[in-house]
């Protein structure tokens, strides 16, 4: 039996063009800014996001913390929805590093508001409250489901900050699925912003390598930071040359793991499985298995004994699938038919 792996689309294994042109790169020293790969790769980044500066790393976690240690002081607050990945999946990284207080705001498919930031932040000196120096964005947002930013929401959470002298920064590790989803330049949802993650390993299919891009004064101790963490690299265009390569080949495809992810939604919900085919906005599907009366370890036991791989979501009793690049058509009709049979077999 094939096994159809859904628990992750950070799974994904480089192509074959992918491999060539990671071993087909120009390398130099990247910590000397003579790596043409590396540099290259920048430069297309700055133009993609409307921003003027880029610096290449080994993963998204870390160009989330180099954006805090870049923008928030010591004892300082940063907002954001509560669930989101910097908050709950990053080690306490905001607390350890930058020394920062993490404030979670209730949201809507993760999607918090301009009004909330202007209630929550503390903008003047106060002898008991921490100043808020950023405000928080993960588009797509993992926890709700890859759920996509609304642009007009984004730009009121942008105004907002303008006006309470507040920066922004975009936890961007999907920013591509949201832009694709949104049938929009990825620069619409992060030009406003002064800094963006983005992962090249999560649906573009890339071993390794993330960046970060924002405004040239912001990101100018990024890299003296960087080498604190440990995270400076030598000949980075191996890495650097695969996702040039997913940038050229593997965004546009998205739109067909957003088709799959769907597909899979709706054939589980026709078999009256507890799906909800309208939340599923771009390649992430949940299944609330507490619903049929099911053990969320149990479900997951049955679902791999017939082989598909679903994975825990954050939710307490839901699963999740996460179609991408190795997953075909066909392996979501066979993942379907082979999840309905686990979890109504008695």
């Amino acid at each position: 039996m094939t096994v159809i792996d859904l628990r992750s689309d950070v799974l994904t294994r480089p192509t074959t063009g992918m491999l060539n042109a990671m071993t087909s790169a120009p390398l130099g020293d990247e910590q000397l800014r003579e790596d043409p790969t590396v540099l290259a790769l920048e430069e297309e980044l700055v133009e993609l996001f409307g921003q003027e500066a880029a610096v290449f790393v080994p993963s998204a976690t870390m160009a989330n913390q180099l954006a805090l240690l870049c923008q928030v002081g010591r004892g300082q607050e940063i907002l954001g929805e509560q669930g989101s990945h910097m908050f709950r999946y990053e080690a306490g990284g905001p607390a350890f590093l930058a020394g920062a207080v993490v404030t979670g705001l209730p949201g809507a498919a993760g999607v918090f508001t301009a009004a909330q930031v202007r209630e929550t932040a503390q903008t003047g000196d106060s002898e008991h409250r921490p100043r808020t120096a950023l405000a928080l964005v993960e588009d797509t947002h993992n926890v709700s489901g890859a759920r996509v930013w609304p642009l007009p929401a984004l730009d009121e959470i942008y105004d907002a900050c303008a006006g309470l002298g507040i920066v922004v920064h975009i936890d961007g590790a999907r920013i591509f699925n949201a832009a694709v989803a949104r049938d929009a330049p990825v620069a619409a949802a992060t030009s406003r912003a002064a800094t963006v993650a983005v992962c090249f390993t999560k649906g573009l299919g890339c071993p390794a390598g993330a960046a970060l891009v924002g405004r040239a004064g912001t990101l100018a101790p990024a890299r003296r930071l960087r080498q604190m963490l440990g995270g400076s690299l030598r000949q980075a265009g191996v890495l650097a040359g695969a996702a040039r390569y997913a940038l050229e080949h593997h965004v546009r495809r998205l739109a067909d793991d957003h088709a799959n992810a769907r597909e899979l939604a709706a054939r589980l919900a026709g078999a009256g499985l507890p799906v909800d085919p309208a939340a599923t906005e771009t390649n992430f599907v949940f299944m609330d298995v507490s619903a049929s009366g099911l053990a969320r370890d149990d479900a997951r036991e049955r679902l791999a004994r017939e082989g598909v791989l679903w994975s825990n979501a954050h939710h307490p009793g839901t699963l999740r699938a996460v179609t991408h690049l190795d997953v075909t058509a066909s392996d979501v009709r066979t993942a379907a038919d082979r999840t309905v049979k686990a979890l109504r077999t008695p």
